[in-house]
């Protein structure tokens, strides 16, 4: 029996074979009256996508110097136009790497820009017939977009990271969870026993407690002497607030969120005796020991996520979000040397 094709759905429903196959995936610039035709027609005359047909076309495609395709849009809520200043930049620049290699165009709207008006920020990407959005992470929790104010059923999106809790869209970013473990394996390979964990609540509001659900679940599986309460920045009273936990747990070592002086309210004596693992490490090693995210290949991924949703027609807010994870790797440093314990 003859496979459905294309041109059979394009001779029933007379319209064009290529109106058809926008319609299939979505394309917003077919109506939602032809599409919903289309579909029907497929569905009765039991249309499927050929497989083979869809593996030569990707092939083709990749086989192909890069050239323009469209345009994405990168969202932020940072109000500082400079691209230095993106948070964090390595997503942004993996991000700016594949949409050059894939022939896209990346166009950077800034939410402060619009008074944070997200139906002005839906139109504008309507009108320029941008499909695909990409929400960049915000450098602080709970971040909400309106349900209303932005036609969702017109784009393909994602967010990177897990700041933005509504609505829950597919999220690109690293393996959080599992980069916590890491840090803290690494450290106890390198002789430290009891290892503290610090961060504000907002960085562990902002990443879902990923890291610091790693950071208890590793220690979890040691001796209950070495296991320490982490410890929450408190703003102001933080220097006064971390020196008790410091002198009443006294830590071999302590993973922290970036590279800042985690130590600096300690005498400098103290510090040669306290080991550091940063869980946000640039590519390259350095002062510092701890967990390089790949930022870049996060930024890289996000892209080719949202490109193939486009393709396949998935648009609007997805009834089950997807997680995709990036591993990180340890770098070792200066601020964690090697010990040994007698």
């Amino acid at each position: 029996m003859k496979r459905p094709t294309l041109r059979d759905i394009a001779e029933i429903a007379k319209v064009s074979h290529v109106t058809v196959s926008l319609a299939l995936r979505k394309d917003p610039r077919i109506t939602k009256q032809t599409r919903e035709r289309i579909e029907e027609i497929a569905r009765q005359i039991g249309y499927r996508p050929d497989p083979a047909l869809a593996a030569l076309m990707i092939y083709r495609r990749g086989a192909k110097p890069s050239q323009y395709k469209a345009t994405l849009a990168w969202v932020s809520s940072k109000n500082r136009p400079e691209v230095a200043n993106e948070f964090p930049f390595d997503i942004y620049r993996g991000v700016q790497e594949r949409c050059e290699e894939l022939g896209y165009h990346l166009d950077t709207f800034r939410l402060p820009d619009m008074d944070m008006h997200f139906d002005r920020l839906s139109k504008i990407l309507n009108a320029r017939n941008i499909q695909g959005v990409l929400f960049a992470p915000s450098e602080h929790a709970n971040a909400h977009i309106s349900v209303k104010g932005f036609d969702w059923d017109k784009f393909s999106a994602i967010s990177f990271g897990f700041s933005l809790v509504s609505p829950k869209l597919d999220v690109v970013i690293s393996a959080q969870f599992r980069a916590a473990r890491l840090a803290v394996r690494k450290l106890r390979s390198l002789g430290y026993r009891r290892i503290g964990y610090l961060a504000n609540q907002d960085f562990n509001e902002r990443t879902d407690r990923n890291f610091l659900g790693g950071y208890q679940s590793e220690m979890s599986r040691f001796s209950p002497t070495d296991i320490i309460p982490a410890f929450t920045v408190s703003g102001a009273d933080y220097s006064t607030e971390f020196k008790k936990w410091y002198y009443h747990y006294k830590p071999d070592a302590i993973i922290a969120p970036s590279v800042w002086d985690v130590l600096s309210p300690l005498p400098p004596e103290e510090v040669r005796h306290c080991g550091v693992a940063v869980l946000d490490l640039a590519e390259s090693p350095g002062k510092y020991a701890g967990i390089c995210q790949n930022y870049r290949i996060v930024g890289q991924m996000g892209v080719d996520e949202v490109v193939a949703m486009i393709h396949a027609g998935r648009r609007g807010i997805p009834s089950t979000p997807k997680r995709i994870l990036v591993e990180g790797f340890w770098l070792d440093g200066a601020s964690a040397p090697r010990i040994v314990f007698q």
